[in-house]
């Protein structure tokens, strides 16, 4: 299975869950995906579709301990399977930068965007890099 991911779980970013999935996926590249970022205060909400694109990377989850793996981070991202949830785990198309394209899931976020900022060209490290509340939710602060 493949994971786009856009936010604290990206390789860039000193979180302590995007250490734990490199240690149990193979980052296959730098990808799009049609979709807006917003700022939710201290991390990112992906909404797919639309005509801007959002930058992240793609993962191939390690099949010995997929399940295990995206219960883990399904528990990171809060998403119980609950109406109430902030997160879905859903299915977007991502374009590697040399042309591939893949199905991926992902976390969409589903919550309330009244007055929520949009991160600017889907770029959440250049965001995040100017951003202390986001620097300190990654780093469990």
């Amino acid at each position: 299975m493949h994971l786009f991911v856009y936010g604290s779980l990206l390789s860039n970013i000193p979180s302590s869950m995007s250490k734990f999935l490199r240690r149990r996926a193979t980052l296959v590249g730098k990808v799009t995906t049609p979709g807006v970022l917003y700022d939710l205060g201290m991390y990112p909400g992906f909404v797919a579709g639309g005509d801007e694109l959002v930058k992240g990377e793609l993962y191939r989850i390690n099949p010995d301990n997929e399940e295990q793996t995206m219960e883990m981070l399904d528990a990171y991202e809060a998403v119980t399977g609950e109406l109430e949830d902030e997160y879905l785990r859903g299915e977007v198309t991502v374009q590697v930068g040399g042309g591939g394209i893949f199905t991926a899931e992902t976390y969409v976020f589903r919550g309330d965007l009244s007055g929520k900022k949009v991160v600017p060209k889907g770029d959440y490290p250049a965001y995040y890099a100017d951003n202390t509340d986001h620097e300190r939710f990654a780093n469990g602060g």
